[in-house]
């Protein structure tokens, strides 16, 4: 985190989008910052409603101004509002856990955005605003995948946590996946993040210069997968990954089929 006001008041809604209804201390230990650094930048926006104060508690949570922007960036005539209708579609489709990631290239990672559940009553459980790295999942190695070549050695250069026993750490062995992942089209994962999570298969999705800025992916457990599912599977998810990167612009539906 950067010394910039800004920066602090971000940290600080952060902290209170995970920890509702909390006092200055535990936000002043969650976001590092001092105690009165923390009560200014709180008055700051509960001044503004980005932050309400209980009294009676002496506590703050989020402010119906911050609510209202949350709302506006969700809504149907947002982006994601536009990409929703698509992964609900898939999930209703495939009667499975479908999800939109995006992108954020500062940290190699991607953010879960939307999350839709098929019918069934057992599936994968995403959670909305959760980050993650982008070397491991059929949500991340599309993204990663589709990088451009010397993005993907940068990240190669980090250290690359190792979540399960069939995450793939080893850089030679990940530029190898990535080539796949780019031959095929998707990516396809077993347990590489949760143990036993099951099959995932995700697909890129792009913006209108053709960067990778997200994926769309399912899951499947593990006692429902059958190979036999993997041609459908795979082309419903690549249609959705198309038709989510044409959503505002047409010109990008690069001959998607019905």
């Amino acid at each position: 985190m950067t010394d910039s006001p800004v920066s602090k008041a971000l940290a600080v809604l952060r902290t209170l989008a995970e920890k509702e209804n909390v006092g200055v201390s535990v936000i002043a230990k969650a976001t590092s910052l001092n105690v009165s650094t923390v009560h200014r930048l709180l008055q700051q926006m509960t001044d503004d409603n980005m932050v309400a104060y209980d009294p009676h508690l002496r506590t703050y949570s989020i402010g119906t101004a911050a609510v209202r922007f949350a709302t506006q960036v969700l809504a149907s005539g947002s982006p994601i509002g536009r990409v929703r209708p698509i992964i609900v579609t898939l999930a209703n489709e495939l009667a499975e856990t479908c999800a939109f990631t995006i992108y954020e290239p500062k940290t190699f990672s991607k953010i879960v955005t939307i999350v839709e559940h098929g019918p069934q009553p057992l599936g994968y459980a995403f959670e909305i605003g959760s980050r993650d790295g982008i070397h491991a999942g059929a949500s991340g190695t599309p993204i990663a995948a589709f990088l451009p070549d010397d993005e993907i050695e940068k990240m190669l250069q980090l250290p690359l946590e190792r979540l399960t026993e069939f995450t793939i750490v080893d850089p030679d062995a990940l530029r190898r996946k990535f080539r796949l992942i780019r031959k095929n089209g998707y990516a396809m994962s077993r347990g590489e993040r949760i143990p036993g999570a099951g099959v995932g298969i995700g697909a890129p999705v792009f913006n209108r210069y053709g960067r990778v800025i997200g994926s769309v992916v399912v899951t499947i457990p593990a006692f429902r997968w059958k190979k036999e599912r993997l041609t459908k599977v795979v082309k419903l998810v690549r249609q959705a990954a198309e038709k989510a990167s044409a959503v505002g612009d047409p010109s990008l539906s690069r001959g998607i089929q019905s």
